[in-house]
C-alpha cells in the first residue's frame, strides 16, 4: 500500500508541473534543440522535465530555467534528426522541410521548402580545400547576399591554421569517445554575408538533445533556414 501511495504521489507531482507554453518562431533570436523543458528540484537536485523534441528558446520562469518550444521536429528518421519541422506538437502544421542533398560541383545542396513545397532557400555543404581544415557551409536566402559560415578560429597565418586544425581534431576525439564524458562545445561558426554583415553564430555539432546552440543577429534572416540547419549533424565526413 505504501508503494502504491508513493507511486501515486510521484504521478501527482509530475502532473502538477505545467508544460512550458510555445512561443512564436518568427522572432526567435536564440535557440537550441532538445527535449529538456523546465527546471525542477527533486531531492535537492536540479533536474529538467521533458517535452517533445523541439526547437527551444532558453528563458526563465522566476528563478527556474526553461526552454520554450517554438517549433517541433518531426518523428521520422533521417540520420540523427528528422528533416521536417512543424508548428505544432501534433505534426499537423508543417513549417519547413529539408530535402535530401543533391550533389552539384562537389557540393551537397539541401533545398529548404515551406508548407506549400516552395523552395525558400538552400543550405550548401562545401568540401574542404585541404587536410588542415574542415568543410564549410553556405546559406542562400532569396533577395539576400549569400551567407558564409566561417570557423570562429580562422586566421590568415600558418600558425593559426595549425592551431585550428589541432583544436578541430581534439574536438572530434572528444565527440567520438563514446563513454558519455565528452565535454566539447563542438564546432563554433560565425555566419556572415559575403558583403560583411554578421547574420548568426552557431556552436555545437547537432544531435539528439541540446548539442547545438544558435544565436541570430540579422532580423531579416528567415528562421526556417536556421531551423533546417539545426536538423543537420555537422560531422567531419
Amino acid at each position: 500500500m505504501a508503494e502504491e501511495f508513493m507511486a501515486f504521489g510521484r504521478r501527482k507531482q509530475k502532473e502538477q508541473v505545467p508544460p512550458v507554453p510555445a512561443v512564436d518562431w518568427r522572432g526567435v533570436r536564440r535557440f537550441t534543440v532538445g527535449m529538456d523543458e523546465r527546471e525542477i528540484v527533486v531531492r535537492s537536485r536540479k533536474q529538467f522535465t521533458q517535452g517533445p523534441r523541439a526547437i527551444r528558446v532558453p528563458g526563465r520562469d522566476g528563478a527556474a530555467r526553461i526552454y520554450a518550444p517554438c517549433a517541433y521536429l518531426g518523428p521520422k528518421n533521417f540520420g540523427d534528426l528528422d528533416p521536417t519541422v512543424y508548428e505544432d506538437a501534433e505534426f499537423h502544421r508543417l513549417l519547413c522541410v529539408l530535402d535530401q542533398p543533391v550533389e552539384r560541383d562537389g557540393e551537397d545542396v539541401y533545398h529548404v521548402r515551406d508548407a506549400q513545397s516552395e523552395i525558400i532557400g538552400t543550405i550548401r555543404r562545401i568540401p574542404p580545400t585541404n587536410r588542415l581544415v574542415r568543410h564549410t557551409w553556405r546559406m542562400d536566402q532569396p533577395g539576400r547576399s549569400t551567407i558564409v559560415a566561417r570557423n570562429k578560429w580562422v586566421r590568415k597565418d600558418a600558425k593559426g591554421v595549425a592551431v585550428a586544425a589541432l583544436d578541430s581534431t581534439l574536438d572530434l576525439i572528444l565527440r567520438s569517445n563514446g563513454d558519455g564524458g565528452a565535454v566539447s562545445r563542438g564546432r563554433e561558426l560565425e555566419w556572415e554575408t559575403e558583403d560583411g554583415e554578421f547574420v548568426m553564430y552557431s556552436s555545437g555539432f547537432g544531435g539528439y538533445n541540446m548539442n547545438l546552440e544558435i544565436e541570430i543577429e540579422a532580423r531579416w534572416l528567415d528562421r526556417r533556414l536556421a531551423f533546417a540547419y539545426a536538423t543537420l549533424r555537422d560531422t567531419p565526413v
